[in-house]
């Protein structure tokens, strides 16, 4: 069976994009949706913009290499010039998402400006601003390269292989298909009503071969294996990318403690103000109170008192001539 299936060329798979992008409309008209419209953030906007660069990467890196093997077989037909168009939109998204990383290494190298002309700046917030700042620089470097990647493989082009009809290809799956119904029906017929088969003995054969492989292929061999190099380098960018998205992800958890242990010293300093506050606003209270007691009367025998018992003491003092 599998000498008969068909090449998986590019028309078929526009077919089948095209299908499943009208049941995702029906769907959505009918209230329903097979994906979330928005992806949900992890809170570090370079994390998210790096997450977005690798996902759109994937998407071009596949689009290009069903576009060359789609190229290698028909040449370049509507199908092939539209899925060019694809991927120059998804290379634009890519040069956007770019720029968006730039602004994120530029306000990470301000701020660790800022901190350095502090007069009190600490040493190891600096420290931490400084690896911060180098992890985000090196992995825009990173998206860069894969980005010239990316672009550097669509600018390949492969000639069309002479030697393939796409209607033959297309004849040969039909075939395949419709001997494959006919066997699962007669095995039906079989198992389940003991009806006799009236093909019974006959071998359903055709000589009919598809076209096989680009791989194996003498027109294309060279150029599915410079496809695959080109591939191979992107998915190995992608890889480094991935690894950078793993040490941001680290950084941003020692710069959280570094964070928590500030808060937490920022808690103790606030509750000890908390608590002086609450003594200074008793003592207030306190005085109010008492001024609020003391009338004029009061305050001139409490004055008169005072007097008296210092002329007492003075009095007193002298006549025992300590004075």
């Amino acid at each position: 069976m599998p000498n008969y299936l068909p090449n998986r060329d590019g028309f078929m798979r526009a077919m089948l994009r095209e299908t499943i992008k009208r049941i995702r409309r029906v769907r959505e008209r009918a209230g329903r949706t097979d994906e979330p419209k928005e992806i949900e953030t992890t809170g570090d906007p370079f994390r998210d913009l790096t997450l977005a660069f690798i996902r759109c990467v994937e998407r071009v890196k596949e689009n290009i290499k069903e576009r060359n093997e789609g190229a290698a077989r028909h040449g370049q037909d509507r199908i092939a010039v539209e899925q060019s168009l694809a991927i120059h939109k998804d290379i634009r998204n890519l040069e956007t998402i770019l720029e968006e990383m730039k602004q994120e290494v530029n306000k990470s190298g301000a701020a660790l400006e800022k901190e350095t002309r502090r007069k009190k700046a600490k040493p190891h917030k600096i420290a931490l601003l400084e690896k911060a700042h180098s992890a985000k620089s090196g992995q825009y470097k990173d998206c860069l390269a894969t980005l010239e990647l990316v672009k550097e493989s669509d600018h390949q082009r492969i000639a069309a292989t002479s030697g393939v009809n796409v209607g033959q290809e297309l004849l040969v799956g039909r075939r395949a298909q419709l001997r494959g119904e006919l066997g699962s029906l007669w095995r039906d017929k079989k198992d389940g009503g003991g009806h006799v088969d009236p093909y019974a003995g006959a071998n359903l054969e055709d000589d009919t071969v598809g076209g096989g492989r680009l791989e194996d292929h003498e027109d294309t061999a060279e150029a599915m294996k410079t496809i695959a190099a080109q591939d191979k380098k992107i998915q190995n960018s992608l890889e480094v990318v991935s690894k950078g998205v793993s040490r941001l992800h680290t950084l941003a958890l020692e710069i959280g403690g570094q964070i928590d242990m500030q808060n937490k010293h920022l808690d103790n300093t606030e509750q000890v103000m908390n608590k002086q506050t609450e003594q200074l606003h008793t003592l207030n209270v306190r005085l109010k109170k008492l001024v609020k007691e003391m009338k004029p009367m009061s305050v001139f025998l409490y004055v008169c008192c005072i007097l008296l018992i210092m002329s007492l003491v003075g009095f007193f003092l002298m006549q025992f001539d300590v004075i």
